[in-house]
């Protein structure tokens, strides 16, 4: 998942916004980041299982499968996690009660008061996200051509990251039962991750 993927599943508890949104950027044990506060420390761990979630969900890959048959090689998962985001805000009002764009300013707030506690790489990231508002065109296809146009140029290979684009608008139909599934399943996974071990 990206960005609006994290922060959604984290939507119920705030506290681990930040540190779930920051998460790639804490390589290794925890234990090296030991100054951190524990709600950082625990969004970070919540970032970890969301991945390790997604890496290893059946729907995630078979939809990653479509874009390797049609000619997708290294990136197809690259562009599974991007594509979850574009599903998930352009289907928001099936995820999610509030309004779209409400949301993030949730996100924004919830994670500008953590900054300082922040990796410093993230941060530099993160105004980038805010100044160009990336996540206000996940929701159309347009939009999310375009952050996966960027996202294939800081990829450090010669990718076909816009192939996927082209096969996820040509075969949409296939694809997002197993992105709507993905979505319910890991919700439901996430919130007892939460419970059982953050809370």
């Amino acid at each position: 998942m990206n960005f609006l993927g994290h922060a959604y599943l984290a939507r119920n508890n705030p506290e681990l916004i930040a540190g779930n949104f920051a998460g790639d950027g804490y390589k290794g044990n925890l234990d090296k980041f030991h100054e951190l506060p524990a709600h950082i420390l625990n969004g970070v761990r919540l970032h970890r299982k969301i991945d390790q979630l997604t890496d290893t969900n059946e729907n995630v890959r078979s939809a990653g499968r479509i874009f390797q048959e049609n000619g997708v090689s290294r990136v197809a998962f690259i562009a599974t996690d991007i594509l979850v985001d574009y599903y998930l805000s352009s289907h928001w009002e099936e995820f999610h009660g509030s309004e779209y764009e409400e949301f993030l300013s949730f996100i924004y707030e919830s994670t500008d008061a953590q900054l300082e506690y922040l990796d410093a790489g993230f941060v530099w990231m993160y105004d980038k996200l805010k100044r160009y508002r990336w996540m206000h065109q996940y929701n159309t296809i347009e939009g999310i051509e375009q952050i996966m146009q960027q996202f294939s140029g800081r990829i450090g290979f010669e990718n076909d990251l816009l192939l996927a684009a082209e096969i996820y608008k040509a075969k949409k139909e296939e694809i997002n039962p197993y992105f709507y599934q993905f979505l319910k399943d890991i919700d439901v996974e996430i919130s007892l991750f939460i419970k059982d071990n953050l809370e």
